[in-house]
């Protein structure tokens, strides 16, 4: 019997050896490098555009500023930087970040992370920790340019990025997150950067590829039909390394939080609203300065989108309140031709 027990032992210990020294994702490391722009806005503008015509995209998929006055394009006192999620690209946030925008007179800037709106069978494939963030540092560095000061705003992924460019960035003026992927809802995703994490990846979806399978009509136009599963094990990567107390402890600009909560049976299903609710708590935000509002008629993940929520006026007359309260910002001429929400979630002037 002692002996039984020896062997067993032995066997047992060979098997998690061979686990632990199995397969397991690297990456390159984030790196902080020096952005050069255009100081010529006009110019600006239309690099980023002869950058986005090169990359292959799906149509409207591209990065663009909207501008507060397309007559004069010229700095504002704010700016609106959006960050979309994972396989997401603007219309993750349309109308409500235009909306605002029009609202408080902002330049805005609606960016495109890296391998994000492609049109290739292989998108995400190469994504990885270093030139996802670098595409959002791109993004903040262009907000710098088009605003005096700049609010970032995003979506899911998009609200990580935020939260990474916030704890390394503290002149960053103010903070919206929808959303947030602080965690995700599934927990077998953190299984990914372990060892074998590919191997029982590609088990899970009998290849290399995730197939979406978007319902409603319009949406597979700006979420990518297919991608590479290496970008699930980036996005993993990213959420061990980055999303934790630590780091929330650096954020200190005041900050909005929207998410899809009614019970919990009928919660966000993609992202984790308790890993969102830890957050909040860690931060380093004074209690005054921070605002949590869950929408529990939004029905779905994405809260700000008219591809897929129910709620964009509650989800916009909550973030234009926290904008006008709490970030003083002032409210654009009556004057001006405001931009309001269709009951289809279509932009129309008033």
């Amino acid at each position: 019997m002692k002996r039984f027990f020896t062997i067993s032992g032995l066997l047992l210990t060979c098997i998690v050896v061979s686990y632990m020294l199995g397969p397991s994702a690297h990456h390159d490391p984030i790196k902080d490098e020096p952005i050069v722009l255009d100081p010529d806005l006009v110019r600006l503008e239309q690099t980023i555009a002869e950058s986005e015509s090169k990359a292959n995209l799906r149509p409207d998929n591209e990065a663009r500023i909207i501008w507060a006055d397309s007559l004069h394009k010229v700095k504002t006192p704010y700016s609106i930087v959006y960050i979309p999620g994972f396989s997401a690209t603007w219309a993750e946030g349309e109308p409500v970040h235009r909306q605002l925008a029009n609202r408080f007179g902002c330049n805005l800037y609606l960016s495109r992370t890296y391998g994000h709106g492609v049109d290739s069978p292989d998108a995400l494939k190469d994504l990885t920790p270093g030139n996802y963030t670098a595409s959002a540092e791109r993004a903040l560095a262009i907000g710098k340019a088009l605003g005096e000061k700049v609010i970032v705003m995003g979506t899911s992924a998009g609200g990580m990025l935020t939260l990474y460019l916030a704890a390394h960035h503290p002149e960053i003026y103010g903070l919206v997150l929808y959303s947030p992927c602080i965690a995700v809802a599934n927990p077998a995703l953190k299984l990914v950067t372990k060892p074998w994490g590919k191997q029982i990846l590609n088990q899970v979806f009998q290849g290399e590829y995730v197939v979406s399978d978007y319902k409603k009509p319009g949406r597979v136009r700006y979420w990518l039909p297919q991608y590479h599963t290496n970008g699930l094990i980036t996005l993993q990567t990213m959420l061990d390394e980055y999303m934790t107390p630590e780091l929330f402890k650096k954020v200190k600009q005041p900050l909005f939080m929207g998410y899809y909560y009614k019970d919990s049976a009928h919660q966000d299903k993609v992202v984790s609203v308790d890993a969102m609710l830890a957050m909040f708590d860690a931060l380093g935000t004074p209690s005054d300065q921070k605002e949590k509002v869950d929408f529990p008629n939004a029905g779905e993940h994405v809260i700000a989108s008219k591809f897929t929520s129910n709620d964009l006026k509650g989800v916009y007359k909550a973030t234009e309140t926290f904008m006008a309260n709490v970030l003083k910002l002032p409210a654009v001429s009556t004057e001006r031709p405001a931009i309001a929400l269709g009951r289809n979630g279509s932009l129309t002037k008033k």
